[in-house]
């Protein structure tokens, strides 16, 4: 698929057939991802791929149960849950280089794009939670020290067709020399 084609077409998908994602699609995804810049080459991006139902049930229960994604995510034959770590990227010898907090949600939302992308290549779809409890998130699948989940990502092949969103103009995104 030719790139600009994919950035205007690719949409947040909340509603899947049965279809099984393969663990073939799943790793041109990943590899997409593994192929995003950060900061000084951190790679502080890490991964977790969830197809038993039982667990995506549980982390939707407990987690997201109101979110509009809930429904979507029980769908999913994957469901994939991206994190970073806190202590990587943004840092050199344990400094941080900026006073933005941690740089590593950047980076892994630089994957994350990537690997949206590539599924939409493939035909299939996907939907970024952001909407969801951390803390409980973190217990249910075992994750722990400076790993954080940022992203809570359903796929699947999508059910019904996405149209375009209205997106704000150019000129109110792009500031030349100043923001007005």
């Amino acid at each position: 698929m030719e790139l600009t084609k994919a950035i205007k077409d690719r949409r947040s998908v909340r509603k899947f057939t049965d279809y099984y994602v393969t663990d073939e699609e799943l790793n041109e995804a990943m590899e997409a991802a593994r192929l995003a810049p950060s900061w000084a080459n951190t790679q502080c991006s890490e991964f977790l791929a969830l197809r038993d139902k039982k667990k995506i049930k549980e982390l939707v229960e407990n987690c997201y149960p109101k979110n509009p994604a809930s429904a979507c995510s029980l769908d999913a034959s994957l469901v994939i849950v991206a994190c970073y770590n806190r202590k990587k990227s943004g840092f050199y010898k344990e400094t941080s280089f900026n006073d933005v907090g941690t740089w590593g949600m950047f980076d892994l939302g630089l994957a994350c794009q990537n690997m949206m992308l590539k599924l939409h290549d493939l035909g299939l779809g996907s939907v970024v939670v952001g909407a969801y409890d951390s803390k409980k998130a973190s217990e249910i699948l075992g994750i722990e020290g400076d790993i954080q989940i940022a992203a809570i990502i359903p796929v699947g092949k999508p059910a019904v067709e996405t149209k375009p969103v209205p997106r704000k103009e150019l000129s109110k995104l792009l500031h030349i020399d100043k923001i007005k």
